[in-house]
């Protein structure tokens, strides 16, 4: 297996106080990274016992650009790396400083209403049920905290910095929830009461993207006339 390191060392001379020495650190560094990728391809080449134009035929690129990735002169794409390994029986993988192996991050994880993924740089959690922004101050929040929790809809949330009254877990700081997960988390918090006289309103009922939540139209599975329960 070859590994990539996940965090790439720029070998640069020391600041010698001049811009001249600090271009020519810089610049032996990038050579010093062109030299290593180049090494890496001839080194996959060797294995998978290729010349340099059947490895160019089963890429389906020319032979000319295979030299040039073999004398650093330019660099393939990851995605033609990953065929370029593979051919020799590799993989691409990314490898933390320690040596551990770094893994993707999970394709399942909650998306938000547009179906999109949340930003990997932020911490996401649930913060209780979802209700319509302007509900919070209304009459009709407990009704509509209960339909949420009925839809399994929590209020999802989602920022640079963990929240103070909850110290993130392993999971949290690996990963980002899948929405089960988001959802359990809301079970565990505080519960709405349901009030039987009190009907939601149409407005109450529509969902946006601002939520940050599911598709608009998944918390609409349950009609106005099953907001309770028949016991």
């Amino acid at each position: 297996m070859v590994e990539i390191s996940a965090d790439v060392a720029i070998h640069c001379e020391p600041l010698a106080g001049a811009a001249a020495g600090a271009t020519a650190g810089a610049t032996t560094g990038a050579t010093a990274e062109h030299d290593e990728l180049a090494g890496l391809i001839r080194r996959a080449r060797r294995r998978a016992k290729l010349s340099q134009r059947e490895l160019a035929h089963d890429l389906g690129v020319s032979q000319s650009a295979v030299a040039k990735w073999e004398t650093g002169r330019t660099e393939p794409s990851a995605r033609m790396l990953t065929r370029i390994l593979g051919l020799a029986g590799l993989h691409l993988v990314a490898v933390a400083d320690d040596g551990k192996r770094v893994r993707p991050m999970n394709s399942v994880a909650a998306r938000d209403a547009a179906h999109r993924r949340y930003p990997a740089h932020t911490f996401v959690w649930s913060e209780g049920w979802w209700a319509p922004e302007g509900a919070e101050t209304s009459a009709w929040l407990g009704e509509i905290l209960c339909r949420s929790a009925d839809l399994a809809l929590p209020r999802v949330r989602y920022s640079r910095s963990w929240q103070p009254a909850r110290p993130p877990t392993v999971a949290d700081l690996l990963d980002h929830p899948t929405w089960a997960e988001l959802v359990a988390e809301a079970r565990e918090g505080w519960q709405p009461r349901r009030h039987k006289s009190l009907l939601i309103p149409d407005w109450a009922l529509q969902d946006t993207k601002k939520s940050r939540n599911r598709r608009p139209g998944d918390h609409r599975r349950v009609a106005r006339s099953d907001n309770w329960p028949d016991s």
